[in-house]
């Protein structure tokens, strides 16, 4: 469905491409195992039990691998690999070093969250909080990386040329480096077991809207607009503007209303329209340029925008809240729009035989999201039933496997060479 039409498309450097295709098909396979945990508790929700383990703590864990272990490290291969379209000179070794290390923290970090959450576990005399402690060590990667891209786009060789998707990712960036303070309240939070259930409610809503919204919607709809030649543009300008401004207040918003006071909860919904309005009109241009898989994954930036739109309005926010729709919010920026775009990027990146499948991804994704529907809600009183705590795992199950069989596909060898990869997208 993605073709790709080779002229005018720069021939990136091979060591560049092979180093960065190995660390995002690494990822890749932590899409699976966070899938698969996904899945897992699904499975808990259909028996009543979470085979020992606390609800809480094997959902944190889904949510941690797929977001710190497949979309953060994805996302690093693909800017170090399209660089050059960037208007960026980042070093190879060092940049992907970042997203390695992010790879394994996260990967590391998962069981430690599944048995204990961010509580402390008893190592001989000791009481560690393990996963928290992983985390913090996660998190200087993260500044690691954003110091890098800061020397670079210092650095760049035409600093004072428009590049808006290098305009994007610095906002991106900022982002990921900004929600940390989140991440270290909610961890500072439990670890002293100090703060009520509110403020730790704000912490992790500060720092999984920004994190998720910020830098991984942002930095996927940066590659997006990297694959188009597009001049810049005064919208685009203004629209980075709104970006800057609403999202790191948008999680006001995702409050209860109950919880905060009036002016508080306006001060969120502003930035939600705000924000919606940013990701709109970057959107929208590109629509007519992308083809294939990667006008898919726009589509679901836009989906995105929509969902922010509708919390900006009071009323529609507190029934969203009330029928659990911030869960199907999540899933479709981040388990759709981010992966999707992460996914098509990658096969114009390295080539169609060498990334897993968009068309597998997109179907996984569509389970996910279809059969996690019913479980809001949206879903009449009346159809209400086992079953759809039967179709929700089995849709968890079938989206695990696809994701699988879409990775192991790009990992076999073949018997006929992979076009070039990079016919890939134009350089800006």
């Amino acid at each position: 469905m993605d073709s790709a039409s080779p002229q005018n498309s720069p021939v990136l450097p091979p060591d560049r491409l092979r180093a960065a295709r190995r660390l995002f098909i690494a990822s890749a396979l932590s899409f699976v195992v966070a899938a698969a945990l996904g899945a897992l508790f699904r499975f808990g929700m259909l028996r009543g039990d979470f085979f020992g383990l606390q609800a809480g703590d094997l959902r944190h864990a889904h949510s941690h691998l797929m977001l710190m272990g497949w979309a953060t490290p994805a996302l690093i291969a693909l800017i170090t690999a399209r660089a050059p379209a960037l208007g960026l000179q980042l070093p190879l070794r060092a940049t992907l070093s970042t997203g390695w290390l992010a790879l394994v923290l996260a990967v590391l970090s998962t069981p430690a969250f599944a048995l204990y959450g961010y509580r402390s576990a008893a190592i001989g005399e000791a009481n560690i909080p393990i996963a928290a402690a992983l985390s913090g060590v996660a998190m200087l990667v993260w500044y690691a990386f954003a110091a890098i891209f800061l020397f670079a786009l210092r650095r760049a060789p035409n600093p004072h040329t428009p590049n808006p998707a290098r305009s994007l990712l610095t906002i991106a960036t900022g982002a990921m480096v900004v929600s940390s303070a989140g991440a270290w309240a909610l961890a500072a939070q439990m670890i002293t077991k100090s703060g009520d259930a509110l403020s730790q409610q704000l912490a992790v809503h500060f720092f999984v809207d920004l994190f998720g919204i910020g830098w991984l919607l942002v930095g996927a709809l940066a590659l997006l607009r990297a694959e188009t030649s597009a001049a810049a543009s005064a919208t685009e300008s203004r629209a980075r503007w709104m970006l800057l401004i609403g999202l790191p207040l948008v999680f006001l918003a995702g409050m209860p209303a109950a919880d905060l006071a009036p002016r508080i909860l306006l001060i969120g919904h502003l930035a939600a329209a705000l924000s919606a309005a940013g990701f709109m009109a970057l959107s929208l241009p590109l629509w007519r340029a992308l083809k294939g898989w990667r006008r898919v994954a726009l589509g679901l930036v836009m989906a995105s925008a929509l969902m922010l739109a509708a919390i900006a309005i009071p009323p529609v926010a507190q029934w969203g809240q009330s029928a659990g729709l911030r869960l199907f919010f999540l899933h479709t920026a981040f388990a759709g729009a981010v992966t999707l775009a992460l996914i098509s990027v990658a096969a114009r990146t390295f080539g169609p035989s060498r990334s897993p499948a968009p068309a597998t991804f997109a179907l996984a994704i569509a389970l996910l999201l279809i059969t996690l529907l019913p479980l809001t809600g949206l879903m009449p009183t009346a159809l209400s039933g086992r079953w759809v705590l039967v179709s929700a795992l089995a849709g968890a199950l079938g989206a695990t496997m696809l994701s699988a069989l879409a990775t192991l596909q790009a990992l076999l060898p073949r018997t006929t060479p992979s076009p070039t990869p990079s016919q890939a997208p134009r350089q800006q």
